[in-house]
């Protein structure tokens, strides 16, 4: 079995070197992608065609919005919208499908998030299932936090976990999505925040994952 183990960035993929020698049984690979939408997409389509996996696990850092999820706790992801493709109007957001640019409902969305189907590995990870909104830019403005967080109900922000959902559908590849949580959105005060905390508490989500994928294939 072909996993890629992929991040925005080697901070955040550097502690999950180590388990290509404690999994030998799975053939795992790193990518880094790049920070954000864009680089995140044009580096999935490419790898992806050439490389065919057979799993793909995002791993990296988000912002929590809602405040019941801990700093320096894991996540995964079940629903990823895209939160700035758009237009504010009168003190009003409209989104793509405000604005009759999409269906909500036409592959590969569906009421308007991306929604990872793939239950069982969901279910594998152990972790709280959240939505997630992707952004260009981080957001630290209180209106559009307060948008996203009563209008949209979503958790967690991230920069490319919207672009990862739309590839991974778009291409059939099973994904999922893991994030561990170093800070509350809006707070850019990273004295307080917990990337290694988090990072670590992803880690033990991912290895405990991966075992069980291992198990499962040699069944």
């Amino acid at each position: 079995m072909k996993v890629i183990l992929a991040a925005a960035t080697e901070l955040e993929l550097h502690s999950f070197r180590t388990l290509s020698n404690e999994l030998s049984d799975l053939i795992l690979d790193y990518w880094i992608t790049g920070v954000g939408p864009i680089a995140t997409t044009q580096f999935l389509e490419k790898n992806i065609t050439a490389k065919s996996p057979d799993l793909i696990i995002q791993i990296g850092i988000a912002g929590a919005i809602n405040d019941q999820i801990d700093i320096g706790s894991s996540v995964a992801v079940k629903e990823e919208m895209i939160s700035d493709m758009g237009v504010w109007e009168a003190d009003d957001y409209k989104d793509i499908f405000d604005l009759g640019f999409a269906d909500r409902n036409t592959f590969p969305y569906q009421h308007g998030m991306l929604v990872n189907p793939h239950q069982q590995l969901l279910s594998q990870s152990k972790l709280p299932l959240v939505k997630s909104f992707g952004v260009n830019e981080i957001s630290t403005s209180a209106e559009k936090i307060s948008l996203l967080k009563h209008h949209y109900n979503v958790d967690i922000e991230s920069m490319e976990g919207n672009a990862f959902h739309y590839v991974c559908l778009m291409n059939n590849i099973p994904f999922i999505q893991l994030r561990g949580i170093s800070n509350y959105v809006g707070d850019r005060d990273k004295s307080r925040w917990k990337i290694k905390e988090s990072l670590q508490t992803t880690y033990e989500a991912c290895r405990i994952m991966l075992d069980q994928l291992k198990e499962d294939s040699t069944k």
